[in-house]
Protein backbone atom coordinates (compact mmCIF):
# COMPACT_ATOMS: atom_id res chain seq x y z
CA UNK A 1 0.00 0.00 0.00
CA UNK A 2 1.00 3.61 -0.80
CA UNK A 3 -0.28 7.02 0.00
CA UNK A 4 1.33 10.30 -2.08
CA UNK A 5 1.86 13.64 -0.37
CA UNK A 6 -0.15 16.36 -1.42
CA UNK A 7 1.05 17.33 -5.16
CA UNK A 8 0.81 21.00 -5.68
CA UNK A 9 3.73 20.91 -8.50
CA UNK A 10 3.60 18.62 -11.68
CA UNK A 11 6.91 17.74 -13.90
CA UNK A 12 5.93 16.47 -17.96
CA UNK A 13 8.60 14.63 -19.44
CA UNK A 14 7.80 13.65 -23.22
CA UNK A 15 6.34 15.12 -26.36
CA UNK A 16 3.09 12.89 -27.01
CA UNK A 17 -0.35 14.64 -27.97
CA UNK A 18 -1.36 13.54 -24.73
CA UNK A 19 1.81 15.32 -22.66
CA UNK A 20 0.55 18.55 -24.83
CA UNK A 21 -3.51 18.39 -24.49
CA UNK A 22 -2.36 17.16 -20.24
CA UNK A 23 -0.16 20.38 -20.09
CA UNK A 24 -2.97 22.66 -21.40
CA UNK A 25 -5.49 21.08 -19.31
CA UNK A 26 -3.04 21.59 -15.98
CA UNK A 27 -1.84 24.95 -16.92
CA UNK A 28 -5.64 26.30 -16.40
CA UNK A 29 -5.62 24.54 -12.88
CA UNK A 30 -4.35 27.13 -10.67
CA UNK A 31 -3.80 23.97 -7.71
CA UNK A 32 -0.59 22.90 -9.63
CA UNK A 33 2.50 24.47 -10.46
CA UNK A 34 3.64 22.92 -14.04
CA UNK A 35 7.15 22.25 -15.74
CA UNK A 36 7.43 20.33 -19.18
CA UNK A 37 10.89 18.76 -20.56
CA UNK A 38 11.07 17.26 -23.96
CA UNK A 39 13.71 17.32 -26.36
CA UNK A 40 14.05 18.71 -30.02
CA UNK A 41 13.54 15.62 -32.08
CA UNK A 42 9.59 15.37 -30.53
CA UNK A 43 9.21 19.56 -30.65
CA UNK A 44 9.56 18.71 -34.38
CA UNK A 45 7.17 15.92 -34.70
CA UNK A 46 3.89 16.37 -35.88
CA UNK A 47 1.09 15.17 -33.12
CA UNK A 48 -2.16 16.23 -35.51
CA UNK A 49 -2.91 15.23 -38.89
CA UNK A 50 -2.75 18.60 -40.26
CA UNK A 51 1.25 18.15 -39.45
CA UNK A 52 0.65 20.72 -36.37
CA UNK A 53 3.82 19.93 -34.17
CA UNK A 54 4.40 19.82 -30.82
CA UNK A 55 6.20 23.03 -30.93
CA UNK A 56 3.74 25.02 -32.10
CA UNK A 57 1.16 23.97 -29.66
CA UNK A 58 2.99 24.84 -27.14
CA UNK A 59 3.64 28.17 -28.94
CA UNK A 60 0.02 28.92 -29.47
CA UNK A 61 -1.13 28.16 -26.10
CA UNK A 62 1.96 29.87 -24.34
CA UNK A 63 3.32 26.85 -22.82
CA UNK A 64 6.75 27.40 -21.75
CA UNK A 65 8.80 24.06 -21.86
CA UNK A 66 12.79 22.94 -21.48
CA UNK A 67 14.23 21.54 -24.41
CA UNK A 68 17.06 18.89 -23.63
CA UNK A 69 19.20 15.56 -25.03
CA UNK A 70 19.77 14.24 -21.93
CA UNK A 71 17.59 15.15 -18.97
CA UNK A 72 20.43 13.41 -16.17
CA UNK A 73 22.27 16.44 -17.64
CA UNK A 74 19.84 19.05 -16.58
CA UNK A 75 20.95 21.23 -13.80
CA UNK A 76 17.59 22.56 -13.24
CA UNK A 77 15.62 19.31 -12.72
CA UNK A 78 16.60 17.91 -8.85
CA UNK A 79 16.31 21.71 -7.80
CA UNK A 80 12.82 21.54 -8.81
CA UNK A 81 12.01 18.37 -7.38
CA UNK A 82 10.31 18.38 -4.06
CA UNK A 83 8.39 16.19 -1.90
CA UNK A 84 5.20 17.54 -3.27
CA UNK A 85 5.76 17.03 -6.66
CA UNK A 86 4.64 14.52 -9.19
CA UNK A 87 6.74 13.47 -12.24
CA UNK A 88 4.71 12.05 -15.26
CA UNK A 89 6.63 10.11 -18.12
CA UNK A 90 4.34 10.66 -21.47
CA UNK A 91 6.72 8.75 -24.09
CA UNK A 92 9.80 10.53 -22.73
CA UNK A 93 13.05 9.86 -24.96
CA UNK A 94 15.32 9.49 -21.85
CA UNK A 95 16.12 6.89 -19.52
CA UNK A 96 15.88 8.35 -16.04
CA UNK A 97 19.29 8.20 -13.63
CA UNK A 98 19.24 6.65 -10.15
CA UNK A 99 19.65 10.20 -9.20
CA UNK A 100 16.60 11.68 -10.58
CA UNK A 101 14.36 8.65 -9.27
CA UNK A 102 15.94 8.59 -6.00
CA UNK A 103 15.18 12.19 -5.24
CA UNK A 104 11.37 11.92 -6.55
CA UNK A 105 11.06 9.16 -3.91
CA UNK A 106 8.21 6.96 -5.38
CA UNK A 107 6.97 10.17 -7.50
CA UNK A 108 8.22 9.13 -10.50
CA UNK A 109 5.79 7.48 -13.17
CA UNK A 110 5.03 6.76 -16.22
CA UNK A 111 1.47 7.01 -17.64
CA UNK A 112 1.36 3.76 -20.34
CA UNK A 113 -1.78 4.00 -22.89
CA UNK A 114 -1.64 0.12 -23.76
CA UNK A 115 -2.88 -3.01 -22.18
CA UNK A 116 0.65 -3.88 -19.85
CA UNK A 117 2.53 -5.77 -20.27
CA UNK A 118 1.52 -6.24 -23.86
CA UNK A 119 2.41 -3.93 -26.59
CA UNK A 120 5.44 -2.62 -25.01
CA UNK A 121 8.17 -0.96 -27.02
CA UNK A 122 6.73 1.36 -29.36
CA UNK A 123 4.73 2.48 -32.13
CA UNK A 124 1.57 1.08 -30.36
CA UNK A 125 -1.24 1.30 -32.32
CA UNK A 126 0.56 0.91 -35.65
CA UNK A 127 1.20 -2.52 -34.48
CA UNK A 128 -2.57 -2.82 -32.53
CA UNK A 129 -4.10 -1.73 -36.32
CA UNK A 130 -2.07 -4.43 -37.91
CA UNK A 131 -3.63 -7.11 -35.46
CA UNK A 132 -6.52 -5.84 -35.26
CA UNK A 133 -6.50 -5.31 -31.76
CA UNK A 134 -9.24 -3.01 -30.03
CA UNK A 135 -8.29 -3.06 -26.29
CA UNK A 136 -7.48 0.35 -24.65
CA UNK A 137 -5.76 0.89 -21.59
CA UNK A 138 -4.57 3.72 -19.40
CA UNK A 139 -1.99 2.64 -16.87
CA UNK A 140 -0.29 4.66 -13.86
CA UNK A 141 3.25 2.43 -13.55
CA UNK A 142 6.49 3.71 -11.18
CA UNK A 143 10.08 4.34 -12.85
CA UNK A 144 12.07 2.68 -11.54
CA UNK A 145 16.00 1.96 -12.11
CA UNK A 146 15.82 -0.84 -14.64
CA UNK A 147 12.76 0.95 -16.54
CA UNK A 148 14.84 1.04 -19.78
CA UNK A 149 12.50 4.02 -22.14
CA UNK A 150 10.62 2.02 -25.02
CA UNK A 151 12.41 -1.08 -24.47
CA UNK A 152 11.74 -2.55 -20.89
CA UNK A 153 9.27 -1.53 -18.00
CA UNK A 154 9.25 -3.40 -14.42
CA UNK A 155 8.14 -1.00 -12.26
CA UNK A 156 4.28 -1.67 -10.55
CA UNK A 157 0.87 -0.66 -11.72
CA UNK A 158 -0.60 2.00 -9.15
CA UNK A 159 -3.27 2.56 -11.18
CA UNK A 160 -4.91 1.02 -14.47
CA UNK A 161 -8.58 1.27 -16.12
CA UNK A 162 -9.58 -0.91 -19.63
CA UNK A 163 -11.67 -0.16 -22.33
CA UNK A 164 -12.13 -0.72 -25.54
CA UNK A 165 -11.42 1.39 -28.96
CA UNK A 166 -15.00 1.46 -30.83
CA UNK A 167 -15.23 -0.37 -34.14
CA UNK A 168 -14.67 2.84 -35.78
CA UNK A 169 -11.58 3.66 -35.17
CA UNK A 170 -9.52 2.77 -38.42
CA UNK A 171 -5.82 4.83 -38.18
CA UNK A 172 -3.65 5.83 -35.71
CA UNK A 173 -4.93 9.47 -35.52
CA UNK A 174 -8.13 7.81 -34.68
CA UNK A 175 -6.83 5.87 -31.61
CA UNK A 176 -4.86 8.63 -30.46
CA UNK A 177 -8.15 10.92 -30.40
CA UNK A 178 -9.64 8.18 -28.20
CA UNK A 179 -6.84 7.46 -26.21
CA UNK A 180 -5.66 10.61 -25.04
CA UNK A 181 -9.45 11.62 -24.16
CA UNK A 182 -9.48 8.59 -21.54
CA UNK A 183 -5.62 9.07 -20.57
CA UNK A 184 -7.04 13.06 -19.59
CA UNK A 185 -9.61 11.79 -17.83
CA UNK A 186 -7.99 9.07 -16.13
CA UNK A 187 -4.66 11.43 -14.58
CA UNK A 188 -7.30 13.83 -13.68
CA UNK A 189 -9.05 11.34 -11.44
CA UNK A 190 -5.51 10.01 -9.90
CA UNK A 191 -4.92 13.47 -9.15
CA UNK A 192 -7.93 13.97 -7.30
CA UNK A 193 -7.98 10.52 -5.76
CA UNK A 194 -4.35 12.16 -4.28
CA UNK A 195 -5.50 15.37 -3.12
CA UNK A 196 -8.39 12.90 -1.11
CA UNK A 197 -5.35 11.04 0.00
CA UNK A 198 -6.38 7.75 -1.21
CA UNK A 199 -4.29 4.41 -0.26
CA UNK A 200 -2.71 2.45 -3.53
CA UNK A 201 -1.99 -0.79 -3.60
CA UNK A 202 0.50 -1.13 -6.58
CA UNK A 203 1.17 -4.64 -8.14
CA UNK A 204 3.59 -6.12 -10.18
CA UNK A 205 3.02 -7.03 -14.07
CA UNK A 206 1.78 -10.57 -14.99
CA UNK A 207 4.83 -10.96 -16.91
CA UNK A 208 3.39 -14.61 -18.94
CA UNK A 209 1.34 -12.35 -20.84
CA UNK A 210 3.81 -9.99 -21.96
CA UNK A 211 4.53 -9.29 -25.76
CA UNK A 212 7.02 -6.06 -27.40
CA UNK A 213 7.19 -4.90 -30.59
CA UNK A 214 9.62 -2.31 -31.26
CA UNK A 215 9.41 1.39 -32.60
CA UNK A 216 8.71 2.15 -36.05
CA UNK A 217 9.61 4.82 -38.64
CA UNK A 218 7.22 5.22 -41.79
CA UNK A 219 9.54 6.16 -44.21
CA UNK A 220 11.63 2.92 -43.24
CA UNK A 221 9.51 0.26 -42.70
CA UNK A 222 6.19 1.80 -44.29
CA UNK A 223 6.56 -0.01 -47.59
CA UNK A 224 3.21 -1.96 -49.24
CA UNK A 225 4.16 -5.26 -50.12
CA UNK A 226 1.34 -6.32 -52.71
CA UNK A 227 2.02 -10.24 -52.48
CA UNK A 228 -0.32 -9.75 -49.48
CA UNK A 229 -3.61 -10.53 -49.64
CA UNK A 230 -6.45 -7.90 -49.26
CA UNK A 231 -7.19 -7.58 -45.86
CA UNK A 232 -3.49 -7.39 -44.73
CA UNK A 233 -2.53 -4.45 -47.49
CA UNK A 234 -5.73 -2.38 -46.01
CA UNK A 235 -4.53 -2.61 -42.52
CA UNK A 236 -0.66 -2.19 -43.59
CA UNK A 237 -2.18 1.53 -44.77
CA UNK A 238 -4.58 2.26 -42.09
CA UNK A 239 -1.59 1.34 -39.81
CA UNK A 240 0.65 4.31 -41.46
CA UNK A 241 -1.72 6.68 -42.04
CA UNK A 242 -2.38 9.93 -39.83
CA UNK A 243 -0.82 11.45 -38.35
CA UNK A 244 1.96 10.09 -39.98
CA UNK A 245 3.30 10.08 -43.94
CA UNK A 246 1.31 7.10 -45.28
CA UNK A 247 2.43 3.86 -46.48
CA UNK A 248 5.37 3.88 -49.20
CA UNK A 249 4.78 2.06 -52.85
CA UNK A 250 6.00 3.47 -56.23
CA UNK A 251 4.43 4.07 -59.72
CA UNK A 252 5.89 4.75 -63.05
CA UNK A 253 9.06 4.97 -61.04
CA UNK A 254 7.79 7.74 -58.68
CA UNK A 255 7.28 7.02 -55.12
CA UNK A 256 4.03 7.89 -53.61
CA UNK A 257 1.95 7.27 -50.21
CA UNK A 258 -1.12 5.67 -49.99
CA UNK A 259 -4.09 7.44 -47.34
CA UNK A 260 -7.36 6.48 -46.44
CA UNK A 261 -8.07 2.92 -47.89
CA UNK A 262 -10.95 0.58 -47.41
CA UNK A 263 -11.52 -2.85 -48.77
CA UNK A 264 -14.09 -4.28 -50.92
CA UNK A 265 -14.87 -7.84 -52.04
CA UNK A 266 -17.88 -7.76 -54.96
CA UNK A 267 -15.10 -6.96 -58.07
CA UNK A 268 -13.05 -10.10 -57.52
CA UNK A 269 -11.56 -12.86 -56.92
CA UNK A 270 -8.38 -11.36 -58.80
CA UNK A 271 -5.46 -13.19 -59.40
CA UNK A 272 -2.05 -12.34 -57.85
CA UNK A 273 -0.75 -11.19 -60.73
CA UNK A 274 -3.74 -8.30 -61.44
CA UNK A 275 -2.30 -7.18 -57.69
CA UNK A 276 -1.47 -3.33 -57.54
CA UNK A 277 -3.28 -2.84 -61.02
CA UNK A 278 -5.84 0.57 -60.91
CA UNK A 279 -8.49 -0.77 -62.71
CA UNK A 280 -11.24 2.10 -61.97
CA UNK A 281 -11.23 5.56 -60.53
CA UNK A 282 -14.70 6.64 -59.85
CA UNK A 283 -15.71 9.54 -57.41
CA UNK A 284 -12.37 10.64 -56.75
CA UNK A 285 -11.56 7.05 -55.37
CA UNK A 286 -9.10 4.66 -56.82
CA UNK A 287 -9.80 0.54 -57.00
CA UNK A 288 -6.99 -1.72 -56.95
CA UNK A 289 -6.71 -4.96 -57.39
CA UNK A 290 -5.12 -7.49 -55.07
CA UNK A 291 -5.50 -10.46 -53.90
CA UNK A 292 -8.76 -11.71 -53.14
CA UNK A 293 -10.56 -8.41 -53.32
CA UNK A 294 -10.06 -4.44 -53.99
CA UNK A 295 -8.62 -1.94 -52.01
CA UNK A 296 -10.17 1.21 -52.60
CA UNK A 297 -7.84 4.52 -51.85
CA UNK A 298 -8.83 7.97 -51.48
CA UNK A 299 -5.62 9.61 -51.24
CA UNK A 300 -2.40 9.33 -52.91
CA UNK A 301 0.67 11.57 -52.02
CA UNK A 302 3.73 12.44 -53.92
CA UNK A 303 7.21 12.78 -51.60
CA UNK A 304 6.42 15.88 -50.80
CA UNK A 305 2.94 15.49 -49.45
CA UNK A 306 1.02 16.76 -52.62
CA UNK A 307 -2.08 15.42 -53.39
CA UNK A 308 -1.42 13.32 -56.52
CA UNK A 309 -4.92 11.04 -56.66
CA UNK A 310 -6.25 12.91 -59.70
CA UNK A 311 -3.20 12.41 -62.05
CA UNK A 312 -3.32 8.85 -61.59
CA UNK A 313 -5.34 6.61 -64.57
CA UNK A 314 -6.58 3.51 -64.51
CA UNK A 315 -3.86 1.05 -66.38
CA UNK A 316 -1.73 2.06 -63.53
CA UNK A 317 0.13 -0.15 -61.53
CA UNK A 318 1.79 0.36 -57.70
CA UNK A 319 4.74 -1.65 -56.98
CA UNK A 320 7.27 -1.88 -54.42
CA UNK A 321 11.17 -3.36 -55.00
CA UNK A 322 11.89 -6.15 -53.61
CA UNK A 323 14.95 -4.19 -51.83
CA UNK A 324 12.91 -1.68 -49.96
CA UNK A 325 10.58 -4.49 -48.99
CA UNK A 326 14.02 -6.44 -47.80
CA UNK A 327 15.00 -3.21 -45.91
CA UNK A 328 12.29 -2.55 -44.29
CA UNK A 329 12.43 -6.30 -42.55
CA UNK A 330 16.08 -5.69 -42.15
CA UNK A 331 15.31 -2.08 -40.57
CA UNK A 332 12.67 -3.87 -38.13
CA UNK A 333 14.98 -5.65 -36.57
CA UNK A 334 17.14 -2.26 -35.21
CA UNK A 335 16.47 -0.28 -32.43
CA UNK A 336 14.79 2.90 -33.28
CA UNK A 337 15.06 6.23 -30.91
CA UNK A 338 11.76 7.11 -32.39
CA UNK A 339 8.33 6.69 -34.35
CA UNK A 340 7.12 9.01 -36.80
Amino acid sequence: MMKFNNIDHLILFGGSRCCAELALEISKNDDYKLNIFTCKRQLEEPIYPNGKKLKEFFLDNSLSYVSTDDINDEPELIQLITENTLGIGLGEAWTFSPEIIEKFGGRLIDLMGIPLPQYRGGAHYTWQILMENKMGSCNLQMVNEHTVQGVFDSGEIIKTENYNFPNTVRNPNDYFEVAVAHEIKFVKEFLNEINKGKNFHPKMLEERFSTYFPRLNTLKHGFINWNWNTRDIENFICAFDDPYQGASTFIDNKKVHLKSCISEFIDGPFHPFQSGLIYRIYESSIFVASNPGTLIVKTVLDENGNDVTSTLRYGQRFFTPSTYLENAMKHSAEYYPYYT
